[in-house]
């Protein structure tokens, strides 16, 4: 009892417990509130559809339009929508080929082919593949007495040229079994092709682990660098405090990516993208973790700690690794652009799935704007801020 009755006299010990309840709170609150309606906001998914064909691909398209619960892009060359879906800007191509109704009409199975981009969210990839498998069984479904009427239609013809002789009947017989034998319950087939597919199901968890481990452990080191700076801000001005946590700041940024590349390396986890590449992007992805981090800190002191448990949980709900940033409510989607998170895990998705080039300059491009926004903020709130009185040594 004396040991309890120590601790409870000692303030950290009720800071521990309170920081037990945020955590609770907190995640459950932006957790819940982030993902609260994501099934019925499933019509901002994007469907990129490719008609080939001119007849019966009309027919389909026009059905979907009118039927399926997702937004329908239309393209007119592969080119472009396999550009869209390697941006991210469709999530599916439905590629109906110029061949399909004439399988229809002379009783081959005809093909629809799908294509799901596997660099994105796996609430996304899983949602597509179950679209694809449903659309095929419901075209199916539609076709098949299409495919009956023709058929009747056929043995009518042949039935009336038929001689009525002895041998009347087998040649009927001969005609039906002919005719109904190229009708088939299931005509179309799906085939469905993963782009930017890897091998290992732990490929899948990299976006999100570089995001989880990258803040946390920015969130911890500057934590240390802002107890560190109170115990010496008597003894240097405040201007040399501050470059100095800016230039360990750029000298952590600028080593953990041989860490984060060397780990990548360990547990097979291959990339198109060159060393330079992914170096250049991590290294500025942890340097925009550091300053959002660092900013609620210098704002707020060690207070601001509260504030980074928020900021983690809010870009683990928007980066869009596990639900597509396009299925959070509005409100959720613009505080997405405004956190590097987002970023970092569209570039992940580059380098370890492939995809478009551009995209790692252009996420690049987005977490210097937060780097340069969030110094300029705890610049400005340093020369603001009194500075402690300095002793003499």
């Amino acid at each position: 009892m004396r040991g309890l009755q120590t601790l409870l006299r000692i303030r950290e010990t009720y800071i521990g417990i309170v920081a037990a309840i945020a955590f609770q709170l907190i995640f459950f609150t932006i957790w819940m509130t982030a993902y609260n309606g994501v099934n019925e906001r499933a019509d901002q998914l994007s469907i990129g559809l490719l008609k080939e064909d001119t007849e019966m691909g009309s027919q389909i398209v026009k059905d979907m339009k009118d039927n399926i619960p997702f937004t329908l892009k239309e393209y007119s060359s592969r080119k472009d929508a396999e550009q869209a879906l390697n941006e991210r800007q469709i999530n599916m191509i439905m590629q109906i080929p110029a061949n399909f109704t004439k399988q229809l009409r002379t009783g081959e199975k005809a093909e629809i082919i799908y294509s799901i981009n596997q660099a994105n969210a796996s609430v996304a990839k899983n949602m597509m593949d179950g679209v694809a498998k449903q659309l095929t069984e419901e075209m199916n479904q539609m076709l098949y007495p299409l495919q009956q009427n023709q058929a009747i239609e056929v043995f009518s013809q042949q039935f009336a040229q038929l001689p009525f002789e002895q041998n009347t009947s087998q040649q009927i017989n001969a005609s039906v079994q002919t005719t109904v034998m190229t009708v088939k319950d299931h005509a179309v087939d799906a085939t469905i092709v993963k782009t930017n597919d890897v091998e290992g199901f732990a490929a899948n968890f990299v976006p999100l682990m570089v995001i989880i481990s990258s803040f946390v452990g920015a969130m911890v080191m500057i934590m240390q660098h802002q107890q560190a700076a109170q115990m010496v801000q008597s003894s240097v001005s405040k201007w040399q405090l501050f470059l100095a946590r800016q230039l360990l700041n750029v000298g952590v940024a600028l080593t953990l990516p041989f860490l984060t590349i060397g780990l990548m390396h360990l547990f097979t986890i291959s990339s198109n993208e060159s060393f330079l590449s992914i170096y250049f992007f991590q290294s500025v992805l942890f340097l925009a973790f550091l300053c959002l981090a660092q900013v609620f800190v210098i704002l707020f002191g060690n207070i601001g700690m509260v504030f980074n448990i928020c900021a983690l949980s809010l870009q683990l709900v928007t980066s869009g690794v596990l639900v597509p940033k396009t299925m959070l409510s509005e409100g959720y989607q613009q505080l997405a652009a405004m956190l590097p998170a987002t970023y970092g895990a569209d570039g992940y998705y580059t380098i370890i799935f492939g995809g478009s080039a551009a995209n790692l300059l252009q996420n690049s491009s987005s977490l210097a704007i937060i780097i340069l926004v969030t110094l300029a903020i705890a610049t400005v709130t340093v020369a603001i801020k009194p500075a402690p009185a300095l002793t003499s040594s």
